[in-house]
């Protein structure tokens, strides 16, 4: 009875500041201690639980003593099916189960050294373990930001091999999968450094070895500040889905659009339930996923539609669907129509990457005036090029806009390395160049000042700018290789940024200095765009999982 009171104290103090009254420790669900053979108890385990039959999985995270507890508010009475994440470790091989009912569970988890360790590191993990330059790898990193190492790292191709591989992947669209291949309207040839980058991929995979000659590094489990957080995870209704951008309107419902397929998703997160809108063909025979998702002022989605050459949008009241294609002689096979963003003058910018142009559509009339982004860029648009040190730059590929409170269009200039602005009226372009060079700005957000917040992809950054004094601040990324692809800061001041290449979610206040970074409970996810709630007393993250079929809520702890 000590021992049990001591416990209930100690988990309140922990706590308690971050969880509602009726989340106090009498009302935990479901605890007990993780622990292994060669460590004891273990900090930084990830436990997770879903309810047999169910759609929704919480996770926590355990303490310095080894302990983890579920609040009851999060699980229903009923069988659970749990696991666990802890990077060079196994749960048990006869699986994890247990009931919960309206009384506390004490359930304790063993677990063993993993035989397997290459199946649990993440892409970033793989680049701090393979030898290589800084440019060789600079050039892999390019590969594994949009799928995992694994492939590449278990393959048997020779240089002969890698080459043949190089002209294949080019020629699928951004939005494929392993299991999902999809061609694009166009096609790319090989390219100069192809030899040379050829015959580093054969030197670190499995073409002339049975299994690999370096050392395998791996990234800390989480510790103290970042082992106190909930994780919520909701299964989306087929297990192919790719959950791009996701987006919470004023009712708290949650908006999804599918990178892969035409769909337009929504979660009711009180009961998981999801539901889901096909959407119009605009271009048939063109890749059909979608990219940018955002929200207008009357809580109706609007979806850039990327390969399709327009943009849609979706009336929530009547599930009206609108939708606006690029003026014909623009659109071509190398549109791209990959982001939107929405004026308060109620007009829409909307971007065409690869065609270097800017699109203003005023939706009342369908009137669409067009500006060329970079009017001295002349080289025709590829995708050939498109990466960091090493590569041959495009000069210019516009990889995310925001609009500002006068319309003005602020746009990140991924190739270039410059954020942009543009005159509603007048369509004229100014550059800024971030100041770390190729950077690799990517996605941003338009905060209520007008300052615009965004990931540097390539500098492993995250950055401000501000449009009236035309500065810009830097804060580094302190996880190595953690492909940031976009920021976004709450109410109480903290960045938030999620990773391509690591599955963690890293928070950063900016004011004091100090890191947070939750780790998600699944491999593998690539994290893209991300989004903050800040209606309730505490700002809450949400993302898609995109390689996972799931959206997954972040509520910190404190």
């Amino acid at each position: 009875m000590r021992k049990t009171t001591l416990f209930f104290v100690i988990l309140l103090a922990v706590v308690g500041g971050g969880l509602a009254a009726s989340e106090s420790l009498r009302n935990v669900a479901l605890s007990g201690v993780v622990k292994s053979d060669v460590e004891g108890p273990m900090e930084g385990v990830l436990v997770s639980a879903k309810l047999d039959g169910g759609t929704i999985t919480v996770t926590v995270v355990t303490d310095k003593n080894g302990r983890y507890s579920f609040p009851a508010n999060h699980m229903a009475p009923g069988k659970y099916t749990l696991s666990t994440r802890a990077i060079g470790y196994d749960p048990p091989a006869s699986g994890l189960a247990t009931s919960v009912t309206d009384k506390p569970t004490e359930l304790d988890i063993k677990l063993s050294k993993t035989q397997d360790l290459p199946s649990q590191l993440s892409a970033a993990e793989w680049l701090m373990s393979v030898p290589g330059t800084e440019e060789q790898k600079s050039n892999l990193y390019t590969c594994i930001e949009c799928h995992t190492a694994e492939p590449i790292m278990k393959s048997k191709y020779d240089a002969a091999g890698w080459i043949k591989t190089f002209v294949r992947m080019r020629n699928y669209s951004p939005q494929s999968t392993l299991n999902n291949p999809i061609l694009l309207p166009y096609r790319n040839g090989p390219r100069p450094s192809d030899a040379e980058f050829a015959k580093y991929l054969s030197s670190i995979n499995l073409s002339a070895k049975s299994k690999w000659d370096f050392e395998f590094k791996t990234l800390p489990r989480p510790t103290g500040a970042d082992t106190k957080v909930i994780i919520t995870e909701y299964d989306l209704p087929q297990t192919d889905r790719q959950p791009h951008d996701v987006v919470v309107d004023a009712e708290g419902m949650i908006w999804y659009d599918d990178f892969a397929q035409p769909l337009l998703g929504r979660v009711d997160p009180k009961t998981g339930q999801a539901k889901e809108w096909n959407l119009p063909d605009l271009k048939p025979d063109f890749p059909e996923g979608s990219l940018d998702l955002e929200i207008d002022r009357d809580g109706n989605p609007w979806i850039a539609r990327v390969f399709q050459g327009g943009i849609t949008k979706f009336e929530t009241k009547t599930e009206k669907v609108t939708s606006w294609s690029v003026p014909p002689e623009y659109n071509n096979s190398h549109t791209r129509t990959a982001f939107l963003a929405l004026s308060k003058q109620g007009f829409v910018w909307i971007n065409d990457s690869t065609g270097r142009r800017m699109h203003k559509l005023d939706p009342a009339t369908g009137k669409i005036d067009t500006y060329p982004t970079f009017p001295d860029w002349t080289r025709p648009p590829t995708d050939e090029g498109v990466g960091r040190k090493g590569s041959t730059s495009l000069g210019h590929l516009v990889y995310g806009i925001g609009v500002d409170s006068a319309g003005t269009a602020i746009l990140a200039d991924r190739a270039g390395s410059n954020l942009g602005l543009i005159d509603p009226q007048t369509g004229k372009v100014e550059m800024y160049p971030t100041p770390s060079p190729n950077s690799g700005p990517r996605r941003l957000h338009v905060d209520s000042e007008g300052r615009a917040w965004f990931a540097e992809n390539y500098a492993f950054k995250f950055g401000l700018f501000d449009p009236k004094t035309k500065k810009f601040q830097e804060w580094p990324d302190p996880t190595p290789w953690d492909g940031p692809y976009d920021v976004v800061s709450d109410k109480d001041g903290y960045l938030w940024t999620g990773s391509m290449t690591t599955d963690i979610i890293t928070r950063f206040s900016p004011k004091t200095g100090q890191y947070f970074k939750y780790l998600l409970p699944n491999l593998g996810i690539n994290v893209r765009r991300v989004e903050v709630d800040n209606s309730g007393p505490h700002p809450v993250f949400w993302v898609g999982e995109n390689h996972s079929a799931k959206i997954a809520k972040v509520e910190p702890l404190e």
